[in-house]
């Protein structure tokens, strides 16, 4: 599988308290967080689709990250609905929401 990175027409990097990813099909959890020195770090994209001819935003994951096997799980993975979750201090959320409130404002393909 590979993924499709599309080039972006403006950016902005928020930088978060961590960025966790627990796939179902792995029995680790990828882990980044600010208490480790590792920078978790959103990259918000605005990007052209040209299969869909049309603007999207995009927020990628960014930082160092270690493999962690949690203890404190307290339902079996089977029955999880989420794969994965950011965490932010509230001003780094009032950050992203300006930052997603302009890129999305920058005009659409039907304008």
């Amino acid at each position: 599988m590979s993924i499709r990175v599309l080039e972006a027409l403006e950016k902005g990097k928020i930088q978060c308290k961590a960025i966790s990813l627990y796939p179902s099909c792995l029995h680790s959890v990828l882990y980044s967080s600010v208490e480790r020195n590792e920078s978790p770090t959103l990259l918000v994209k605005r990007v052209w689709n040209d299969r869909l001819e049309d603007f999207e935003i995009e927020i990628v994951f960014l930082g160092d990250y270690h493999m962690e096997k949690p203890t404190y799980l307290k339902k079996p993975r089977r029955e999880w609905i989420s794969f994965g979750n950011f965490v932010l201090t509230p001003s780094q959320a009032e950050e992203l929401g300006k930052l997603l409130i302009d890129l999305s404002s920058k005009g659409y393909s039907d304008d």
